[in-house]
């Protein structure tokens, strides 16, 4: 008697997920949205961390990371993808699968999502362009600044000011455009954000 042979149905393995991928901030918007990202870690500066970042996000910056106590699957975030992507490779190594957010808060806030964090983070973008002004915007000292001089010979009707005059007005002037450009622009964010 011929014994009959019997196949066993074999069921295939689920496929693990990729200890590593990029995803696009338009699926990191669904997956929040969603409760999807079990931990979304900002691995930027804590000053760029505080002068806005993606809600929910927890702040380890990128040399922690490595070290940091994290869920098995972790999405990474910076300002660009460049250092999350370092970041994303140390984590790799480490066993945890992870999202590597593509364009970090760059792309983020370039597809019209919010940032969220302090107003003193926000304001923080007015010290270059007050050093400038109070340092190049000023300079010399003594006996006074150029500035100053320049403009009382341009409210004297500018009479034999030459092309160094005028360039050495826009140079020391430029640093406070600057800062007034900076300001207005800060001043109009934080009122379009009480207004919401």
């Amino acid at each position: 008697m011929a014994r009959k042979k019997t196949k066993q149905a074999k069921s295939k393995p689920k496929p693990k997920p990729a200890p590593l991928r990029r995803a696009e901030v338009a699926e990191l918007h669904e997956a929040l949205e969603a409760g999807r990202v079990p931990a979304l870690v900002d691995v930027r500066t804590g000053f760029e961390f505080g002068g806005g970042h993606v809600a929910g996000s927890i702040h380890i910056p990128m040399a922690d990371v490595a070290n940091a106590d994290l869920p098995d699957e972790v999405w990474l975030i910076c300002r660009t993808g460049n250092r999350s992507a370092t970041a994303a490779t140390e984590l790799v190594a480490k066993g945890k699968r992870v999202v590597d957010v593509a364009g970090g808060t760059a792309a983020w806030t370039a597809a019209g999502h919010p940032l969220v964090g302090s107003r003193k983070g926000r304001w923080s973008a007015l010290m270059v362009p007050l050093f400038a002004s109070v340092g190049l915007g000023l300079a010399p000292f003594w006996p006074e600044p150029h500035l100053f001089g320049k403009l009382r010979w341009l409210a004297g009707g500018a009479v034999g000011m030459t092309t160094t005059d005028w360039f050495d007005l826009a140079m020391h002037g430029a640093p406070f455009l600057w800062l007034a450009w900076t300001a207005g622009r800060l001043l109009l964010a934080g009122r379009s954000d009480e207004a919401t």
